[in-house]
């Protein structure tokens, strides 16, 4: 019976880092989508510039191509950092689990592991906000001279 408790006790505590890691997964999924959106843009204004021939429109995609390309950066640190927070949030379920088997106190451990997880989220949406500050810049740049 024991054993039970045991096995209910470290499953229900596990929850919380399971739950974490999916939503994460979420923010990972949606910022590789980014990614591949900066990436697949910035293939299209080399394209374009290597048709191209007027000099004032060059030198837009090139400011352009300069954004995507920082952009690109930061949402590979941005990735980078909710990628760490999912390997933080799954060393946690280890630590519950030697707590319950071994009954040694690790408490420490996991809310370090925690507290990392929770910084490597914080920094991705610090990253995700530069990028969409940035994207917005970039778009000024191609509609510009379309606007009052």
């Amino acid at each position: 019976m024991e054993a039970i408790d045991s096995f209910v006790k470290f499953l229900q505590s596990s929850i919380s880092p399971i739950v974490l890691i999916s939503g994460v997964g979420l923010i990972l999924l949606s910022l590789s989508n980014k990614l591949g959106r900066t990436t697949d843009r910035s293939r299209i204004i080399v394209k374009e510039l290597r048709d191209s021939s007027n000099k004032k429109s060059k030198k837009r995609k090139i400011v352009q191509l300069n954004i995507l390309y920082k952009r690109s950066k930061i949402l590979r640190l941005s990735i980078v950092s909710i990628a760490f927070s999912i390997l933080t949030s799954s060393l946690i379920i280890p630590i519950l689990l030697i707590m319950q088997l071994v009954s040694v106190d690790l408490k420490a451990i996991g809310i370090f592991l925690f507290l990392l997880s929770v910084m490597g989220i914080v920094s991705s949406a610090i990253l995700l906000f530069i990028d969409v500050t940035l994207s917005l810049k970039a778009l000024q740049i191609g509609v510009n001279e379309y606007l009052d």
